[in-house]
């Protein structure tokens, strides 16, 4: 149904949202100007803004995400512009997405919840210019023609580096610049450009010939003020940034080492050949060059291990100012000093050039980059969200008893026995090395053995979550024969240890464990991470835990945050135990982030309303959390059984009422009648319950599809369903991918301990039928730990039919390893049976594609190379 496909939509966290330059934004927001009718001057205030006209604004961004063309109906664009309208004031009232989208989805009809994320950042950065929007409201001429427009797009622009564009042609001159000697020297003259440009009254006397001819103002004078304001118009800077877009080059060379003088000298000089070896001749589109490439050169760059130039035809770009003028521009027809400038072609060339070579190439360049870098970071920090999302809402498997292992050498294999509930039960070290072996096949004997007692199926083998740290091919070995000596059968679970000792030595940790050493601690997370994902790794700080890639190369402040609000929203989709949750999940909870310690210092509550006598818990932050507050009744006798369910407080009485309706037992004591017609549509429901529906909607005086959320949520707490266990929170394949057995693990065993190192690996490469676990995932592929000192990459090449989305962090995956070199291990999916494929070197596909180049110019305006040289330009460079 509806509302069940559209609050799972919001586990995906942070939408996919590109911080696209300004000059996209002005186009997007050019295509879409039929739309765009209210006026400023509506709004009183600089710092308030009505949201219709945030609204208007910003919906071509919102449907952006959901169409490839703005072509939508009009009927489709003014529901989604409306629910924008209701939306917003929620949003920059604090509302957090996962309360909006599971509590207000009458509000927000029809949006859905990535378009809610998308929203949430918008109304964040356009809060954070109010301040310069102010300051730029201010310095905008009030006799400007166009003050209305102007003035608009500053009070609904949420990029600043369209808000500094609006701002170019009223900013003055920088001190001690030529534009500001001219101002001093020849203030006449300026006014008079001014005039003729802003098509003023009194320009029609104004001739421009006369001002260049006359002895009274130099002409470079002229020129420059005319090249100043060709650069400032807006427009030309879109024209700029479009043909920059398409046509401009990256080029990356090494740059000469100086004579290395000491050895740390010398191995940061080896490091940095190893590491941009494939920049050092490097030419690419600008348009096609990958975020992974991107941040590469910028870091490269960064360290002066490479240099950085772009490749523009400076001819061709002064040609499509100089047709822009004469075409493009809608006044170009009408405006005193264009026409002029069209009689005299002498002054319109040198003005352009003059734009073009001391203006606008190193703008146009220097925001080119600055947009590919941010669109850049922007695609790393979605591939961080989405690997965190992966990992805190793996399936749980709390159910069962785990003995825990921490691998370990000189130090002994730190264990913990841990009951199904994450209490834990008994911790030891097992020291294994030398003659001391056959001690700790003995140790591991009696954990298994305790562990197994724990047990309610005795006939099932015993979980041990096994560490994947150095150390770990040695701990299997162990297991293994203290496996097969107690006749105790195990299921060995690799799990992700990264963070694990960073939380061992914090406050908490020690708080929770105040006698025992930090390694022990951290066997007691690898074996909780595996019995409850989201409720141990919440505890991690998110960039220990090994998730992310180019981590150090995206803002440390952004990234936090956002990674904070995929906590935040993995959390309110699971759900917590008031009386028993931990405080760093707690603080996790919308709205509770700061006062998770007084909410834990109230303990015990008895029903959810009882939050509302903690000291600075208003009745706002009540609102916004306790949708997502549980009170068991195993905990002790509650008042309200509607407290251990979905349902929010503020729905309570429309609660009651379905369940007498539908006679439903919030205890589960019978079946829940029509429990099938969960997984219809929204639309079905309202069809096969449409008196009811109707009759509750009129009665509590709330809409239909409010009636239809409070539905959803007592069935699914009656059915008890946990959205870590849901078919579509799990799948990792599709039916034809289960039915071809593709990527199994049947079949497929461990890596022998002999093959662990890789010189032996790549020389018995391939080796077929391995059992891996997948540790991180990017845009290219996904990162397997196949029981070897590294791990390898499966790349999106080679996953056959399997698909990246449906793949998850601790996923156990048959793999084949394909080729080992450069220390590079290359995986395929385990029933393929692929080769691998030999590397190209960046000097061959440079000799390729200038072949190609030297030939037919179809073929090269087909295949385009991303990491080969430029074809040598015909024309000026400048």
């Amino acid at each position: 149904m509806y509302l069940k496909v559209f609050y799972c939509s919001s586990l995906l966290i942070i939408p996919s949202i590109r911080r696209a330059s300004s000059h996209s934004k002005l186009r997007l927001l050019s295509s879409f100007s039929n739309t765009m009718v209210p006026s400023a001057s509506n709004n009183n205030s600089h710092g308030v803004v009505d949201p219709s006209l945030l609204a208007e604004a910003w919906i071509p961004w919102i449907l952006q995400d959901s169409s490839s063309q703005i072509n939508n109906s009009n009927k489709k664009v003014d529901s989604t512009k409306a629910a924008m309208a209701r939306t917003i004031p929620l949003l920059q009232d604090a509302a957090s997405v996962p309360f909006v989208c599971r509590y207000r989805t009458d509000v927000i009809h029809p949006l859905s919840t990535q378009q809610v994320h998308q929203l949430q950042t918008y109304v964040s950065q356009h809060a954070s210019l109010d301040k310069l929007r102010s300051k730029l409201l201010e310095h905008i001429p009030q006799q400007q023609k166009q003050q209305d427009s102007i003035r608009q797009q500053i009070l609904t622009s949420f990029s600043k580096t369209e808000l500094e564009d609006l701002y170019a042609p009223f900013k003055p001159p920088s001190k001690g610049s030529i534009l500001d000697r001219i101002t001093s020297e020849h203030p006449d003259l300026v006014n008079a450009i001014d005039q003729l440009w802003n098509d003023e009254e009194r320009s029609s006397s104004i001739s421009l010939s006369k001002l260049v001819s006359s002895n009274k103002y130099p002409r470079d004078s002229v020129i420059h003020l005319l090249g100043t304001k060709i650069a400032s118009e807006p427009k030309i800077a879109l024209v700029v940034a479009d043909e920059l877009n398409k046509h401009c080059r990256i080029k990356t060379t090494a740059i000469a080492p100086a004579a290395a003088s000491t050895e740390k000298d010398k191995k940061k000089e080896k490091d940095h050949d190893t590491t941009y070896k494939n920049y050092h001749d490097f030419s690419g589109h600008a348009k096609y060059l990958k975020d992974h490439q991107v941040l590469a050169i910028r870091r490269g760059v960064g360290q002066k291990a490479i240099k950085m130039a772009f490749e523009i035809d400076g001819t061709k770009m002064e040609g499509c100012i100089r047709y822009h003028l004469y075409h493009g521009s809608s006044n170009s027809n009408t405006n005193s000093c264009l026409m002029q400038l069209k009689k005299r072609p002498d002054l319109l060339d040198e003005a352009i050039h003059d734009a073009w070579t001391r203006l606008l190439r190193r703008r146009g360049t220097s925001r080119l980059w600055k947009d590919k870098c941010l669109e850049a970071e922007e695609r790393a920090s979605q591939v961080f969200q989405q690997n965190l999302r992966r990992a805190l809402l793996a399936p749980p498997r709390p159910s069962q008893p785990v003995l825990a292992l921490d691998p370990g050498f000189q130090a002994g294999i730190k264990c913990a026995v841990l009951e199904a509930s994450g209490k834990v039960d008994r911790l030891e070290t097992v020291q294994h090395l030398g003659n001391r072996r056959e001690e700790g096949v003995r140790k591991l004997m009696e954990l298994l053995t305790m562990t197994h007692e724990k047990q309610h199926d005795k006939s099932s083998p015993v979980l041990v979550a096994l560490g994947n740290g150095h150390g770990s091919q040695d701990c299997r070995k162990l297991l293994q024969e203290a496996s097969e000596k107690s006749n105790i059968a195990v299921d060995t679970q690799l799990v992700n240890e990264a963070g694990a000792s960073v939380w061992s030595v914090t406050p908490a940790a020690l708080k929770e464990f105040p006698k025992e050493k930090p390694a022990a601690i951290g066997s007691i997370s690898i074996g909780r991470r595996l019995q409850n994902p989201l409720f141990e790794l919440v505890k991690v700080p998110p960039r220990s835990l090994g998730l992310g890639m180019y981590q150090h190369d995206l803002s440390e402040k952004e990234l936090d945050e956002r990674l904070h609000l995929t906590s935040v929203d993995a959390v309110a989709t699971v759900g917590v135990d008031l009386n028993t949750c931990s405080h760093q999940v707690l603080e996790k909870v919308p709205g509770l982030n700061k006062l998770a310690e007084k909410v834990i210092k109230a303990r015990p509550f008895r029903q959810r309303k009882d939050l509302l006598k903690v000291s600075g818990l208003g009745a706002k932050t009540y609102e916004y959390c306790a949708g997502f507050l549980r009170l068991s009744s195993e905990e002790g006798a509650i008042v309200e059984p509607l407290d251990n369910t979905l349902v929010h407080p503020e729905s309570y009485d429309l609660a009651r009422w379905l369940l007498k309706t539908f006679s439903w037992n919030l205890n589960g004591d019978q079946e829940v009648p029509q429990h099938k017609d969960i997984s219809l549509p929204t639309q079905e429901w309202k069809r096969k319950w449409a008196s009811q529906i109707e009759k509750a909607s009129q009665k509590f005086n709330v809409s239909e599809e409010r009636v239809v959320a409070v539905m959803q949520n007592l069935l699914d707490s009656m059915l008890k369903k946990d959205p870590r266990l849901d078919d579509e929170t799990t799948t990792t394949a599709s039916k034809e991918e289960n039915s071809s057995n593709i990527g199994s693990i049947e079949g497929c065993t461990l890596l022998p301990s002999d093959l662990a190192e890789l010189e032996p690996l790549q020389a018995a490469a391939p080796v077929r039928g391995i059992v891996g676990t997948v540790r991180n995932i990017a845009d290219f592929g996904a990162f397997i730990d196949f029981g070897g000192t590294n791990d390898g990459l499966l790349h999106t090449s080679k996953l056959g039919p399997l698909k990246l989305t449906n793949l998850l962090i601790g996923q156990q995956l048959g793999i084949d390893i394909l080729q080992v070199e450069n220390r590079r291990v290359t995986l395929g999916v385990n029933g393929l049976q692929m080769v691998a494929t030999p590397r190209r070197s960046t000097t061959e596909g440079t000799r390729k594609t200038k072949n190609k180049r030297s030939g037919s110019s179809s073929n090269s305006s087909k295949k385009r190379s991303m990491s080969t040289k430029a074809a040598p330009a015909k024309r000026r460079r400048t």
